[in-house]
């Protein structure tokens, strides 16, 4: 999401502003930003002509491109597990847009998937379902992790400020390594009928889960 370089300081020139040049800077992509730096504040140059005369700009200690244009991004995330060579895995695809790119450096939020990841791995729950026992051939947990994630999304989203946050998509699959395979390697996205939702579920009824709902001696 986010792509930075640091700044020179410029010197000072006697009865000349100072300027920066444009190969200075890092390219822009399309459907980007860039932000500027100095000291612990960020700030987006000024348009036009005179940028590169800009306080902001000849201040700066370091540019970031920031893509504020929507991008579906990945979250994989491995859940714990009791079985050695075999895991859950989860992959959640979000789309993401920028509305303030100054907020989201603020907040220290420089590759979303980072936050999206410990969202995923924040519940609980889902942790230990996924790492239960029979979890690979029992196919109730995965609908149970499923709903789960799914319910905790409409209830509780992830929230990244200056930042629009949605989910699209959301599968769950098994990931075993080389060893408990006799050397070959079975991947997520090589799993064999991996339970699959999309976009709130497009035309399907999502698996129901009572989300917040558990005791916390219930059945898991």
């Amino acid at each position: 999401m986010v792509e930075s370089v640091p700044l020179n300081p410029l010197p000072a020139r006697f009865l000349r502003s100072s300027r920066r040049r444009f190969g200075e800077l890092p390219q822009q992509a399309e459907g980007s930003v860039l932000v500027f730096q100095c000291n612990d504040r960020f700030s987006v140059a000024p348009t036009g002509p005179r940028m590169l005369l800009s306080e902001v700009v000849v201040k700066a200690t370091m540019v970031a491109v920031v893509l504020t244009r929507s991008q579906v991004v990945p979250a994989v995330a491995a859940l714990p597990s009791v079985s050695p060579g075999r895991r859950l895995v989860l992959r959640a695809s979000y789309n993401c847009t920028v509305v303030d790119p100054v907020r989201v450096l603020e907040v220290g939020c420089w590759d979303v998937r980072t936050e999206l990841l410990e969202y995923l791995l924040s519940d609980t729950r889902v942790r230990m379902l996924g790492a239960r026992e029979d979890v690979t051939e029992n196919p109730e947990v995965s609908q149970r992790i499923l709903a789960r994630t799914f319910a905790r999304n409409e209830l509780d989203p992830p929230v990244i400020p200056g930042m629009r946050v949605r989910l699209v998509d959301l599968t769950l699959g098994v990931q075993e390594d080389a060893a408990s395979m006799g050397g070959s390697h079975k991947s997520f996205d090589e799993a064999d009928a991996a339970p699959r939702y999309q976009d709130r579920f497009g035309d399907e009824e999502a698996p129901r889960d009572a989300y917040g709902t558990y005791s916390p001696d219930g059945d898991y």
